[in-house]
């Protein structure tokens, strides 16, 4: 099924197209138009099945749209767009042959969903996408797109590009795992659509501009400004479509970005050195979470220096760890972390590896890691350095005070063994057995160890444990009460809950009730 959306206000031809997957639906969105005048010259160029026609519009509105419809006998349906005030124009509409009407502010996935299967059934259609026999335009320019980030810029003539005075502009969306929680798992993929449609909408009217999704949080635009011949005019432009972009997406999709600007550039060879330079600005949000455009011209680069002496503070860091000597350890993150806060010399992939090589070695493996994450509430939604090492340097504390903890009450090296293995695999299944092996040792023996030195049982043990992590997930409304069953050991719900209420006195429920 092929449709044409006929809107004069962009934003509701932008919420059509983003409502849902039109694709899923076997529908092909085959054209746009802003007045009746350009939808009558579409319908006639672009062979719709179906016409969304508002009904309101400049030059030609819709009633008279329907009438040169019917005058003309084109093989179209029309499905009218209203408001709840234009009852008077529906009755018009359809005596003149519309197919049905549609209440604006009712767009949504269902009511759209719902109007389609009605147009298949009248119209005896299936709906099955047809398979693609060439590639399209759209996806051939993309194409390209992505080549020449790649280097490969022989073909680029097939785009509006030209060369002189270009400039690439990398942008994401800001606090992205925080938004997407606006979406269901069935609706996530609108966000990304959304955002495509509203900025292809902006930079439709623009000469020598185009627009690539790399993906569901960033974005590509490829600027030229052949007419420009001084690089403050380029400069100009680039900074009024910068700003056109993060405003239409505030005014319309109610997100902010964060964007890169490269370096001007003279030809289509150096785009994949604008598009570094771009991901290079970009990259310094880490640092300055409260600024929005990071141009490449105005960034300090550091040189090897700075690289070298933030390595060193890492290699005494580690170095004080394996020592154990812990308050000179904080020390030496104080101390690198200003350093980094003045500098700016590490990307942030690598600050966060570091972080996670020094907790995997206060917690002895990989499971460290985990826990640590879910302990702080997930340090992959965390955006900026400070955030980060403020995280962490908490964790950091906490870990090292609980080792300390273990071993100055006087336990063996086994049972401090087990403690730790509990604490970093707490949310896996954990028996006799599992710790027999692990440190080749019989269960019975574990069993009796453990509750002669510690004075309880082993799983009474790891059960406080379990539910003293329950009870702060439960402070948290992003987590479902079966999910925090699951993340802290629990495969059965009702499990979860007996235990919960032995040991609090509560159910998961009343506890959050109360305690949130």
């Amino acid at each position: 099924m092929r449709i044409l959306i006929v809107d004069d206000e962009p934003l509701v031809r932008i919420g059509i197209k983003s409502a849902i997957d039109w694709e899923a639906q076997g529908v092909q969105i085959v054209g746009e138009a802003g007045d009746g005048e350009e939808a009558l010259q579409q319908i006639a160029d672009k062979d719709p099945d179906v016409v969304l026609l508002d009904i309101k519009m400049p030059k030609l509105d819709g009633i008279e749209v329907l009438r040169r419809v019917r005058e003309q006998q084109l093989p179209v349906q029309i499905v009218v767009l209203s408001s709840f005030d234009d009852i008077a124009y529906v009755k018009e509409a359809l005596k003149l042959g519309a197919f049905d009407y549609f209440h604006k502010p009712d767009m949504n996935e269902r009511e759209l969903t719902a109007m389609l299967q009605s147009i298949r059934e009248q119209l005896g259609t299936s709906g099955t996408p047809a398979p693609p026999t060439v590639v399209t335009q759209g996806s051939r320019k993309e194409q390209l797109l992505y080549e020449a980030l790649q280097g490969k810029v022989q073909d680029l003539s097939e785009t509006s590009l030209e060369e002189g005075n270009m400039y690439i502009v990398l942008f994401k969306i800001k606090n992205y795992r925080t938004v997407i929680q606006r979406y269901t798992k069935e609706t996530e993929s609108v966000l990304p659509s959304t955002v495509q449609n509203v900025v292809r909408e902006m930079l439709s009217k623009e000469k020598e501009v185009e627009y690539l999704q790399l993906d569901v949080q960033h974005s590509c635009v490829f600027i030229s400004n052949s007419e420009h011949k001084s690089l403050l005019a380029s400069l100009n432009r680039v900074n009024k479509l910068v700003q056109m972009i993060s405003s239409a997406l505030k005014r319309f999709v109610n997100i902010d970005i964060v964007l890169g600007v490269s370096d001007w550039f003279e030809g289509y060879s150096a785009i994949p050195a604008g598009y570094e330079q771009a991901a290079k600005a970009l990259s310094h949000h880490f640092y300055h979470p409260d600024t929005s455009i990071f141009y490449y011209q105005h960034l300090r680069l550091q040189g090897e220096s700075a690289l070298k002496q933030a390595d060193a503070y890492v290699s005494q860091m580690k170095s004080a760890l394996r020592e154990e000597e812990n308050e000179r350890f904080l020390e030496l993150l104080s101390r690198w972390e200003a350093f980094l806060e003045q500098e700016e010399c590490m990307e942030e992939r690598d600050v966060r590896k570091v972080y996670e090589g020094l907790l995997f070695m206060i917690g002895g493996d990989d499971g460290a890691v985990e826990s640590g994450a879910e302990h702080s509430g997930g340090f992959e939604d965390i955006e900026d350095f400070r955030g980060l090492a403020a995280g962490y340097r908490k964790l950091f504390e906490d870990r090292l005070k609980q080792r300390q903890r273990l071993s100055n009450k006087g336990y063996s090296q086994l049972t401090r063994s087990i403690m730790e293995y509990i604490e970093e695999h707490y949310a896996e299944s954990l028996s006799l057995k599992l710790f027999g092996e692990l440190l080749h040792v019989s269960p019975n023996y574990v069993s009796r160890l453990f509750k002669q030195e510690v004075g309880q049982g082993l799983f009474d043990y790891i059960n406080e444990l379990r539910i003293e992590k329950a009870k702060r997930l439960l402070r948290d409304y992003r987590y479902k009460i079966y999910d925090v069953a699951e993340m802290v050991g629990f495969h059965n719900q009702a499990h979860f809950a007996i235990v919960f209420q032995k040991y609090t006195g509560l159910s998961p429920k009343q506890y959050r009730k109360e305690e949130v």
